[in-house]
């Protein structure tokens, strides 16, 4: 599966990875790191919660 995406053209083994890819192409960051002082966003909450880890 290829990211239709202009100009990426990345490839997923599946098509549910390619449709959270996409996710990244449109800079709609809705989880925010709730620590004091950290700005850091992100497009998937899992991603947010292996920082929050850091």
């Amino acid at each position: 599966y290829v990211c239709p995406h202009p100009g990426c053209g990345k490839v997923f083994a599946r098509q549910f990875h390619v449709r959270r890819h996409i996710l990244t192409h449109d800079n709609n960051k809705p989880f925010q790191c709730p620590h004091q002082g950290c700005h850091a966003r992100f497009t998937r909450s899992d991603n947010c919660a292996q920082h929050q880890r850091t």
